[in-house]
């Protein structure tokens, strides 16, 4: 208690030092902003998490990540000199991003996730503003890592965003044919007499599609997003971090086809309850829950077999 008392005070302090000066209160106005956008997207993905999805303690565990880096670095920031035009550039920033935040989040003009999408690019504008303002433009280059961790946790959906890039780089439902090629396989090796036809797969008393979401990206996704985050926490070199990268992708995938067998067979021969139990929140949390159980395993196991080493 006496710990979070003095952060308290200390804070406080900060904040009236702060208000004394003009630059102070932009740079308070802007945090200010950006708080209340951090609640309500909290909130958001407090929600998301309820129904099944894996991605918000991720985003947290980035902005975590992505503040402690910043922590580590606060003695060699303080003693950065801003040029006149680097603050001015950041002032303009912030006041233009607090402007454009609260027009972005009530716009009527827009799907929900675009307005989303456009808020949390307005927020990340106000940061960079804050950090031009602050350190010079300079901190944009020296600290590349802790934007891009900053820009993970705030995009909303950021595997919606990925599901864009990897439909334009791929043929039409690639994956989604792998997978229901793979499925059919792993039916038949159990006695099941699948057929794979494009997206579905073919029982006898019934067919199951294999959509986007049962293509197993939005977990490889959010595998790779964690083993990137889990190697920065543990300090791990950048090819070890790629390898566990790749590792946590492969898992993510082999392990999604298991899952295209269960769910197939629900839905042909268990019903339509036993099917949305395995195809929505709970079973996917289960599923979820099974994967990362075997990948952290997987990974202490790989990362306990060499010593450490530090970023390069």
């Amino acid at each position: 208690m006496n710990q979070i008392k003095k952060l308290e005070q200390a804070a406080q302090a900060q904040i009236r030092q702060e208000a004394t000066t003009l630059h102070g209160r932009i740079v308070l106005c802007g945090l200010l902003v950006v708080f209340c956008y951090s609640v309500f997207w909290l909130g958001v993905l407090l929600l998301r998490s309820v129904h099944g999805s894996s991605s918000g303690f991720l985003q947290v565990a980035a902005l975590v990540l992505a503040l402690q880096l910043l922590w580590n670095q606060r003695q060699r920031l303080k003693q950065i000199s801003v040029p006149s035009e680097d603050r001015l550039l950041g002032h303009l920033l912030i006041l233009s991003g607090v402007v454009l935040l609260p027009v972005c989040l009530i716009a009527t003009w827009s799907e929900p996730f675009t307005r989303s999408l456009i808020a949390a690019i307005v927020c990340v504008w106000i940061l960079a503003g804050i950090a031009c303002s602050r350190w010079g433009a300079s901190f944009f280059s020296t600290y590349p890592l802790c934007i891009f961790l900053l820009c993970i946790g705030l995009l909303p959906k950021p595997a919606e965003i990925s599901r864009g890039i990897w439909q334009a780089l791929t043929p039409p439902e690639f994956l989604e044919r792998f997978m229901t090629w793979s499925g059919s396989v792993a039916l038949h090796a159990i006695g099941q007499p699948a057929i794979a036809e494009g997206i579905y797969i073919s029982l006898p008393n019934g067919a199951v599609k294999v959509g986007w979401g049962c293509n197993g990206f939005d977990m490889a996704a959010t595998m790779a997003v964690a083993s990137f985050v889990l190697g920065l926490f543990l300090k791990q070199s950048r090819p070890k971090i790629i390898f566990l990268m790749i590792v946590g992708v492969v898992l993510a995938l082999v392990s999604n086809i298991p899952r295209i067998v269960l769910v197939s067979i629900a839905a042909v021969y268990w019903g339509e309850y036993w099917f949305n139990f395995w195809h929505d929140s709970w079973g996917s949390q289960i599923f979820v829950s099974v994967i990362f159980t075997i990948y952290y395993y997987v990974v202490m196991g790989l990362i306990k077999r060499r010593p450490q080493k530090q970023p390069s």
